[in-house]
C-alpha cells in the first residue's frame, strides 16, 4: 500500500480524534492499535468531561467540549454538566480552597455547601460532611467517546490497524520516516505517537521519568439511587499532580445507570478484584450506599502521567517529522479532542503548541 501521509500509534481517545481530524483535513492517515479502540484508559476511565482547574489546560478543555458537540456517530453529547461535589469532612481547608477557585475559575461557579444545603443537592452524602459544588462534571460512558472518534476517522477514510502494534519508529538522518510492526517497516510522512504510557518505549530520547504509569481500579455498581453530581473526595488534584500515592481517594461518576467508583493512582499493577473492597469501603465514609454494594464489577487501567501532570502535545524536538500526543493522566478523556486539535495543526501547518504543552519542554 502507499504510504500514508501520517502514521499514528495508538487508539486511545487521542489517537481515534487525531486520525479523525487529520483525515478530514485530506491528510492520508493509518492508524495502528495493538489491541482494540479504547482497549486502555480511554474504555477503563471514570468517563466524565470535566474542567481540569489548571490554567494551561483551560483552552484545551473548552475546545474538547466543542468537538465533542459536533461529534456525532453515536456520541450522546451531555448538554449540560450535572456538577461536581468536592466532600471533605475539614471544613476550614475546603472553605479557603472554594474562595481560591472562584478567584481562579469563576466559570466553574465554585458554591459552598453544609448541612441543609448539601443534603437538599445531594440526599445520600454521608454524616458530618461539608463541600463546594462546580459547575461542571458531564458524565458519558466509558469507551463511548473514543469509539465515536474512530468511526468518524473511517469515515473521513482513515485506515485502523486494529491488532497490529507498533513496535518501533523509523528514523533516518534525523527525521521519522515511518514506523516498523511484525510484519516489517511502513513509510510515512510524519509520525504521531498517542500510545499513552507506552509512549516512551517508541519516543527516542523521552525519558521514563517524563511520563510514568500510573494504574487506576474502576469499580462498577448499580445504586438505587445513585447520586446526581460527580462526587469527589478533597485531595485528588493534589494525588494527581504528585504521581499518585497507594492510598485510595474516593470519587464516584455515573452515566447510564451505572456508577463508576475510584480513584487510585498506583504505581504497580492491581489485582482489581483485591483492591475493589478497599475502594468501596473508603467511598462508603462519603456515600454510605457504597457500603451495602454486594455486587460489582472491577478493573484496572494504565494512565499515561507526565511529570507535571499536563500532555506532551507536538513536535519530538529532537526527531522532525515526530510528534506526540500523551500524557493526560486522569484527564484524557476531557482533553484528548483539545489535545489531537492542537497536534493536527502541528503535522498539518506547523502550527504553534502552547510552551506549557509542547513536548519539547522535556
Amino acid at each position: 500500500m502507499s504510504a500514508p501521509d501520517v502514521a499514528i500509534a495508538g487508539g486511545g481517545i487521542v489517537g481515534a480524534a487525531l486520525a479523525a481530524l487529520l483525515a478530514e483535513a485530506g491528510a492520508s492517515v493509518r492508524l495502528y492499535e495493538r489491541e482494540a479502540i479504547a482497549a486502555g484508559a480511554s474504555g477503563r476511565n471514570s468517563g466524565v468531561l470535566q474542567h481540569p482547574l489548571d490554567e494551561a489546560l483551560v483552552a484545551v478543555h473548552e475546545r474538547s467540549l466543542a468537538l465533542y458537540e459536533t461529534l456525532g456517530h453515536g456520541f450522546d453529547h451531555p448538554a449540560e454538566p450535572v456538577g461536581a461535589l468536592v466532600l471533605s469532612d475539614d471544613p476550614e481547608p475546603l472553605r479557603r480552597e472554594c474562595g481560591e477557585l472562584a478567584a481562579r475559575f469563576p466559570e466553574v461557579a465554585p458554591e459552598w455547601l453544609e448541612g441543609a444545603a448539601l443534603r437538599a443537592a445531594e440526599p445520600g452524602v454521608g454524616e458530618g460532611l461539608c463541600a463546594y459544588r462546580l459547575e461542571t462534571g458531564r458524565p458519558v460512558p466509558p469507551a463511548s467517546a473514543t469509539q465515536a472518534w474512530a468511526e468518524r476517522a473511517r469515515a473521513a477514510g482513515a485506515e485502523l490497524r486494529i491488532g497490529e502494534a507498533v513496535e518501533a519508529v523509523e528514523v533516518q538522518d534525523g527525521r521519522a520516516t515511518g514506523v516498523r510492526t511484525a510484519a516489517g517497516a511502513e513509510p510515512a510522512g510524519a509520525v504521531a505517537l498517542a500510545a499513552g504510557p507506552w509512549t516512551t518505549r517508541l519516543a527516542r530520547k523521552v525519558p521514563d521519568t517524563y511520563l510514568a504509569p500510573t494504574w487506576g481500579v474502576n469499580v462498577e455498581v448499580r445504586l438505587p439511587e445513585p447520586p446526581r453530581h460527580v462526587l469527589e473526595q478533597a485531595g485528588i488534584e493534589a494525588l494527581i499532580g504528585s504521581g499518585g500515592g497507594m492510598e485510595p481517594i474516593f470519587s464516584i461518576v455515573t452515566a447510564g445507570g451505572v456508577s463508576a467508583v475510584g480513584s487510585t493512582f498506583l504505581p504497580d499493577e492491581p489485582d482489581p478484584d483485591l483492591a475493589a473492597p478497599q475502594v468501596l469501603e473508603r467511598g462508603a465514609r462519603y456515600l454510605p450506599a457504597l457500603g451495602r454494594v454486594r455486587t460489582f464489577a472491577a478493573r484496572a487501567c494504565l494512565r499515561p502521567q507526565s511529570y507535571d501532570s499536563r500532555p506532551l502535545l507536538g513536535p519530538h524536538g529532537a526527531i522532525e517529522g515526530l510528534h506526540l500526543a500523551t500524557g493526560h493522566g486522569a484527564w484524557g478523556i476531557s482533553l484528548g479532542p483539545g489535545s489531537a486539535e492542537l497536534v493536527a495543526a502541528a503535522i498539518l501547518e506547523g502550527g504553534e503548541i502552547p510552551p506549557e504543552l509542547a513536548a519539547s519542554r522535556v
